[in-house]
C-alpha cells in the first residue's frame, strides 16, 4: 500500500498540509519547487539561510544515573 507524501508528513512530523490551519478548508498543492538554485534564491529573498542548521553534538548518558 502506497501512502502519499502528505500523509507521511502528517504521520512523522504532525504537519497536515491538506487543510488550512486558519480556516480549516481543504488546500491543494499548486506547485513544487525542486531546483536548488530557485529554492536558494527564494530563501535568501525571504531573509532565510539556505544552509541546514548545524547538528547538535551527540550526548553521552550514564546508563546508571537518573536523567
Amino acid at each position: 500500500m502506497r501512502i502519499s507524501w502528505a500523509r507521511l508528513l502528517k504521520r512523522v512530523f504532525d504537519i497536515d498540509i491538506e487543510y488550512c490551519p486558519h480556516c480549516g478548508m481543504d488546500m491543494k498543492i499548486i506547485a513544487a519547487i525542486l531546483e536548488k538554485a530557485a529554492i536558494t534564491k527564494i530563501l535568501y529573498h525571504r531573509g532565510l539561510s539556505a544552509r541546514a542548521p548545524p547538528r547538535a553534538p551527540a550526548q553521552i548518558h550514564d546508563l546508571f544515573e537518573p536523567i
